[in-house]
């Protein structure tokens, strides 16, 4: 770890830091109070009160982070005692470090009877390891990624994309499932049936020659794309044949 970690990470520019400061702490007018109340006689200095929007801290967790997952592997009794050798515990700074590496990494999980690795929330619940831990057996630094969601629309913008290409611009999924993309072939769902769009490829064609003013002649070319040669409506037969196509969610 390097030496000066405690002051990379909190000696960040603070949120908020060039708002005005307005802590003065004047003297209240008579007014302002009730003399038999015996209320404070100065405007409080606390940074919440003389302003919405006051300062707050902005730890940089970035360059600790990266250096705790670069220890993944090694023993976490010579990692920490690493750390304990860089900071000091009985500063403040040092302090606010030792609790982000304890939020950081789960030290206290176990394995449980399916072998999937857990640990306990504050508030009683059990769940998996995520991130960063200390496995209960071995003793090393670990890491687990983080349970994300698949993202749902992932589908939807593959299939907007594959007709995109042969020049169908489909806007919701109500059109997407109206359409199967086959190769060269695309499949439309219409009120009568199945239609088979077949296109074909149009390479880039030259379609003019510019001269530039030093006397080089520079070639244009048009964009490839599909055009379409053929529409027919899809026979019982070729349905038959492509039912696992046409029974597959586009969307």
């Amino acid at each position: 770890m390097r030496s000066d970690m405690a002051k990379v990470v909190t000696e960040a520019p603070r949120r908020g830091h060039a708002n005005s400061s307005k802590k003065w702490g004047r003297r209240l007018r008579k007014d302002e109070y009730e003399l038999d109340d015996y209320g404070p006689a100065r405007a409080s200095t606390a940074r919440r009160r003389q302003y919405s929007d006051p300062k707050d801290f902005s730890d940089l967790l970035g360059p600790l982070r990266r250096y705790l997952r670069k220890q993944v592997g090694r023993p976490w009794d010579k990692v920490w005692s690493e750390i304990t050798q860089t900071l000091d515990s009985r500063s403040l700074t040092g302090q606010h470090i030792f609790d982000h590496i304890r939020w950081e990494v789960e030290r206290e999980a176990w394995i449980g009877d399916d072998g999937r690795l857990f640990h306990k929330r504050r508030w009683g619940a059990i769940e998996l390891v995520d991130g960063l831990y200390v496995h209960p057996v071995t003793g090393l630094v670990g890491c687990k990624l983080e349970r994300r969601f698949p993202f749902r629309g992932g589908l939807f913008l593959a299939a907007q994309a594959a007709l995109r290409a042969f020049g169908l611009q489909v806007a919701g999924a109500e059109d997407i499932r109206r359409y199967r993309v086959d190769g060269m072939r695309v499949w439309e769902r219409r009120d009568c049936g199945w239609f088979i769009h077949t296109y074909r490829a149009v390479p880039e064609q030259l379609i003019r020659v510019l001269t530039r003013s030093d006397g080089r002649d520079v070639a244009i070319y048009s964009t490839p794309y599909r055009e379409r040669v053929a529409t027919k409506q899809a026979s019982k037969k070729e349905i038959r044949d492509a039912l696992p196509l046409l029974q597959r969610d586009a969307s």
